[in-house]
């Protein structure tokens, strides 16, 4: 299902992809709920669910995608490729990577938000 990473206020409750402005978008890909699940696990963490298809990602996991150093960051995409969610695919680590620390950078222009994940 297509994800679309997005930063705005945590009272949002936007359910459609029109709905977001396009200046607040950090990204997206094509990811499974169980797949974005095993990604905050592998930052110890929990999305928390504002409807079926809206999760408010947790502050702890914006606090350190700000902070974590690339290095770091591509270890823990590594991680994540190894996940149960990833099993039976061609998951590429690198192209994991490059979704993360694409999402890591456009989130830091957006740093007093909180980042959600709409799944259409």
């Amino acid at each position: 299902m297509d994800v679309t990473f997005f930063a705005a206020n945590s009272d949002c409750d936007y359910s459609r992809f029109e709905e977001i402005s396009e200046s607040s978008i950090l990204g997206g890909g094509f990811f499974t709920k169980d797949q974005i699940s095993d990604l905050l696990s592998c930052f110890k963490c929990a999305s928390s669910a504002q409807s079926d298809c809206l999760w408010l990602l947790p502050l702890n996991f914006s606090e350190a995608l700000a902070t974590i150093d690339d290095e770091a960051l591509k270890d823990i995409a590594v991680h994540w490729s190894d996940e149960v969610s990833w099993e039976n695919t061609d998951v590429n680590s690198m192209d994991l990577a490059g979704h993360v620390l694409e999402l890591k950078y456009a989130y830091l222009q957006h740093s007093d938000k909180r980042i959600f994940a709409l799944f259409e």
